[in-house]
């Protein structure tokens, strides 16, 4: 897992998720959740037609790679626009762009579905919404539960949503807001030709078991195939001092920075080993 930025501009982000439909958005989801309050047998219903028009910036944003297992998603599975909150604890953020991400079918579905654990003690806040909330009161809401992916210092800022998530501490680590590197590293055995994550910091263990519970991170394909690209980065960096001919070396030390690049499967293994080998 490497960490990732988002694209703001209206050029990568349809218009849908903001301004003035996002606050229609939020309006839908809070008339659906008061719905709900008062009549507990009429749960909300999603729309995922909506969320599905993200995946072409959003995979583009993580090259093609899962955002958690950071596999070619051609190899372990399609993606999918992945809610990192689930919208069925957070039903708030349903239809908020900063809650998307792209993931491998495998992380998303099987492994993570609905789970979420956190360490904080305090859940991310919903919005002040009773059964008896009025539609004035539900119209002063709209645009004050989650950010604009555009207008990131209006109404309910970007800034808010990032204090909010480190508050919460959530065990499942956010590429677009954690930076995973300080929190995993990396383990080879030879002998069974695998790679595994491990904790960087033996405080990082929850984070690490949260990931091989509901990420599915040291899934026994993905260290397989860790460790295929773990032993070629291990030759090249080997193979470097003992080139003369400049040609060569000059090809290896490329091909070295190319595994190193966020495009490159697995490269926040390889910067791990580029640091130790």
């Amino acid at each position: 897992m490497i960490s990732l930025q988002r694209l703001r501009t209206s050029g990568a982000i349809n218009a849908k998720y903001r301004g003035a439909a996002k606050r229609e958005r939020d309006i839908e989801l809070m008339l659906a959740q008061r719905s709900f309050l008062i009549d507990n047998t009429k749960p909300i219903s999603f729309r995922s037609a909506f969320w599905k028009t993200a995946k072409t910036q959003l995979k583009k944003e993580s090259f093609g790679k899962c955002a958690y297992c950071e596999a070619n998603t051609d190899v372990v599975a399609h993606g999918d626009v992945e809610h990192y909150r689930p919208k069925s604890i957070y039903w708030w953020l349903a239809y908020t762009y900063d809650n998307y991400l792209f993931a491998c079918q495998i992380c998303n579905q099987t492994y993570k579905s609905n789970n979420f654990p956190i360490r904080g003690v305090n859940l991310y806040p919903s919005p002040l919404l009773l059964d008896s909330s009025t539609d004035a009161e539900i119209n002063l809401l709209a645009g004050n539960i989650s950010p604009d992916p555009i207008d990131i210092g209006e109404n309910y800022t970007l800034q808010t949503y990032s204090d909010e998530h480190f508050q919460e501490q959530a065990l499942l680590l956010n590429p677009y807001f954690d930076n995973p590197e300080a929190y995993f590293a990396y383990e080879a055995d030879d002998l069974t030709q695998e790679v595994k994550i491990i904790p960087r910091e033996t405080q990082y263990a929850e984070y690490v078991k949260a990931a091989e519970d509901f990420y599915g991170i040291n899934r026994i394909e993905l260290k397989n195939l860790r460790y295929s690209v773990f032993k070629s980065f291990r030759i090249f960096k080997a193979s470097i001092p003992a080139i003369s001919d400049p040609n060569i070396r000059r090809d290896l030390e490329d091909q070295i920075e190319d595994m190193l690049s966020s495009s490159y499967n697995f490269a926040g293994m390889n910067r791990y080993f580029n640091t130790i080998l």
